[in-house]
């Protein structure tokens, strides 16, 4: 694909591609669904089977062994079931955030006056499958961490010899720690996601430098991604912005909202 370049000694910055809204919240909500049915089916088997041994542990017997079959059993199903959604949710999820991204970044070239057409490419594919990829092991890690969790909390209830209605908080409060990661993962992929098919795609077209855009949607924002921002720091797409000693691209760490607005280049710039 040739090289875009404006029809004037100058070139032009084009509106940054952010990440969509719409997308992170349905990509959250099937992490979140998954996340309940796995909490709902284990706190239900769990109930019936601390209830049964309630007696034991007020006595300071030990019915772990019982409740450990137990919890083997369910984090096997449980397992299994997110290792068999987790690629398929993480590839739709991918190929929304593709395809808003490259229709983004299309749009606002031909308003412009850019007429492009995206095609698929090796790079645009690996870059794809990398993110695919990175979603399969934060899905399934989310799931194993909720578990171990669980797990624990059993484990402290009966050592503890707490009652089953303190076990419930217990179950909850991890429900709440895993539904905020469910949360997190959505929005910083679909920011990371965005962004590294947005920049794909410019480099494809020739182009090879963009301006540092700060966000302010988030509570802690990084001082050096404000000021990047204020100072409209000039960077080199394949490299990044050398930021806090090290070259990173908008959107890139964790909890980075930062977007990039692309430099057309005129007929004067090299």
């Amino acid at each position: 694909m040739a090289q875009l370049r404006c029809q004037s000694a100058q070139g032009k910055r084009i509106a940054p591609v952010r990440a969509n809204a719409g997308i992170e919240a349905r990509y959250y909500r099937a992490l979140h669904d998954m996340l309940k049915r796995m909490h709902r089916d284990i706190l239900s088997d769990l109930a019936k089977a601390y209830k049964a041994a309630e007696p034991q542990i007020a006595q300071d017997a030990s019915p772990l062994a019982r409740l450990v079959k137990v919890m083997d059993d369910l984090t096997a199903q449980w397992r299994k079931k997110f290792d068999d959604m987790a690629e398929d949710m993480a590839s739709r999820f991918v190929k929304s955030a593709q395809g808003y991204a490259q229709g983004s970044l299309q749009a606002e070239l031909k308003r412009n006056g850019f007429a492009v057409q995206f095609r698929p490419t090796a790079h645009v594919r690996d870059m794809a499958s990398r993110s695919i990829a990175e979603n399969v092991n934060l899905i399934k890690g989310m799931s194993d961490d909720h578990l171990k969790g669980i797990e624990t909390a059993v484990n402290m209830s009966v050592m503890q010899g707490r009652d089953l209605s303190s076990l419930s908080a217990a179950l909850q409060e991890q429900y709440g720690i895993s539904r905020r990661r469910a949360a997190f993962i959505a929005r910083d992929q679909n920011n990371k996601t965005t962004s590294v098919i947005n920049r794909t795609r410019q480099m494809e077209l020739g182009l090879k430098e963009a301006i540092w855009v700060h966000s302010s949607g988030g509570k802690h924002p990084r001082p050096s991604h404000v000021k990047a921002g204020q100072d409209r720091i000039r960077y080199n797409l394949a490299e990044g912005a050398y930021i806090d000693g090290e070259w990173i691209h908008p959107g890139e760490l964790c909890n980075c909202r930062c977007v990039s607005s692309v430099i057309i280049p005129g007929f004067d710039d090299d």
